[in-house]
């Protein structure tokens, strides 16, 4: 890509610029364009990182979308923020995924800017996960690629409303797909662990293959969001 932008926005008090504050940076996007003859589709992942040093929220978010020339093509307002509520050094991931009705359009740039307020009414609270990556596992029917993450819960109350989101990574930490499920009605008793797996879809490996990137590892938050 020609240009990759990201706005950082800090909330702070402007009587003392000295006070401490809540700085949302992303540290990491990645845009994805994946079309046939019946859809023309795009998801931008990123990874978005609390730099200050008070609790912030994930807020809003604007993708916009440009063609070769530099024109607007399509833009969202829509973001989904995992875990967005972030402590000092934190982070978490975002995502945007869209469809153009024109299936001639074809996306050469974008611009994505996140920001952040501040909010301590809510908060995060994160559970251990381990992840790993099995690729090429040969089934009865079909070869299939999974991502893994088993969460356990280390405190000495049951967790419900459990979510989790899965970030594929490639070795250089590359943000290739962000999954995520959750567990609403399902308690996890105290010390006991539960494994999430997801199979990668066909058509980003057909993507992945095409564009010369390879998976390398898995990523993973899981959180509940509570009431402060």
């Amino acid at each position: 890509m020609k240009k990759i932008i990201s706005l950082l926005l800090a909330l702070c008090c402007t009587c003392v610029s000295a006070l401490a504050a809540g700085k949302v940076n992303v540290a990491q996007e990645s845009f994805i364009h994946l079309a046939d003859e019946y859809s023309n589709r795009y998801y931008c992942y990123a990874k978005v990182e609390n730099t200050g040093d008070k609790p912030i929220k994930v807020n809003a978010g604007v993708l916009e979308v440009y063609n070769a020339e530099g024109d607007a093509i399509h833009s969202s307002e829509w973001i989904n923020a995992h875990a967005r509520y972030l402590q000092p050094g934190e982070y978490t991931y975002v995502r945007v995924n869209e469809y153009m009705d024109d299936l001639t359009l074809v996306p050469d740039d974008h611009l994505l800017t996140v920001t952040g307020r501040s909010d301590n009414d809510y908060a995060n609270v994160r559970y251990p996960v381990e992840t790993k990556l099995e690729l090429g596992v040969e089934g009865d029917w079909a070869t299939y690629n999974y991502m893994y993450a088993t969460v356990t819960n280390n405190t000495e109350e049951t967790v419900y409303n459990l979510n989790l989101v899965m970030a594929l990574l490639d070795a250089e930490g590359n943000i290739l797909y962000l999954y995520n499920n959750g567990l609403y009605e399902v308690g996890l008793t105290p010390g006991s662990s539960l494994t999430f797996r997801q199979n990668l879809p066909s058509d980003f490996m057909k993507y992945f293959e095409a564009n010369s990137l390879v998976p390398a590892s898995v990523d993973a938050i899981a959180y509940i969001e509570i009431e402060q």
